[in-house]
């Protein structure tokens, strides 16, 4: 349900990988994802265009796949987060925190009281066994929340904000983590290493898995011999732009 398989995954030592969607919406990519054995999908509002019709068609049909996708919002704001909550994700990624009352402003929008302050509606009620508190209380408990760090003052404040029990991982943003400490796009650059390293490290004393975006096997190595497990790997149209890459410089050799 929802979250479930994802957070049991998460809490071993399985290798975990998803993708985005950022460019293209077609729902088709759901099902291709579950049966490659993607473990979810992260549906990228913050630099995508997708509408909100199309977010609450793409939720429904992972839903009825038992895909999580997971919502990566705009921006830690109560309005954008609960409405995205309404169409019945199975989560969130919260981009660029470095500040505690993003994540303050997170939990109100996703929870209901006594936790928040979500009225809850929408699509979402067709994911939710029951409209009462128990049927509330089974998808906040499936659901899966997790912050992503891409600056310096991320770094330093994440231990108090990825505290809390609710705060299901940790993801890196290493392109905006390498711009932000002056080292753009270098992302095995040792100061920007460094910087993911500590990352890692403040995670793992939390007790909470930490993730990695990649872009290729060679980057997926590189991280899992410094102890990643929980990947972030391409978007289906920069897989396929790619593919043809190596498809037209082959043939035309």
């Amino acid at each position: 349900m929802l979250a479930s398989s994802l957070k049991k995954k998460l809490s071993g030592d399985e290798i975990v990988v998803g993708t985005f969607l950022t460019f293209n919406f077609w729902a088709g990519h759901l099902e291709i994802q579950k049966k490659l054995g993607m473990d979810f999908v992260a549906l990228d509002l913050e630099h995508g265009s997708a509408d909100l019709k199309t977010t609450e068609e793409l939720c429904r049909t992972a839903r009825l796949l038992d895909l999580p996708l997971i919502v990566r919002p705009e921006a830690s704001v109560y309005h954008l987060v609960r409405k995205y909550a309404d169409m019945g994700p199975a989560g969130f990624l919260i981009p660029w925190v470095d500040e505690a009352e993003q994540m303050q402003t997170v939990r109100d929008a996703v929870f209901v009281h006594p936790r928040g302050r979500r009225g809850p509606g929408g699509a979402s009620i067709f994911g939710a066994t029951g409209l009462d508190l128990d049927g509330w209380q089974e998808i906040e408990d499936n659901s899966f929340v997790a912050m992503q760090v891409e600056t310096p003052e991320g770094i330093e404040v994440m231990g108090e904000m990825a505290a809390p029990d609710w705060v299901d991982a940790v993801m890196l943003g290493p392109y905006d983590l390498s711009l932000n400490i002056g080292h753009c796009g270098e992302w095995d650059h040792p100061v920007v290493v460094e910087a993911i390293m500590k990352v890692l490290d403040k995670s793992q004393q939390l007790g909470k898995p930490c993730g990695m975006p990649v872009g290729s096997v060679a980057q997926t190595r590189f991280w899992m011999e410094r102890g990643f497990r929980f990947f972030l790997y391409s978007e289906p149209t920069i897989m396929a732009r790619l593919q043809a890459e190596a498809y037209l410089s082959e043939i035309r050799k």
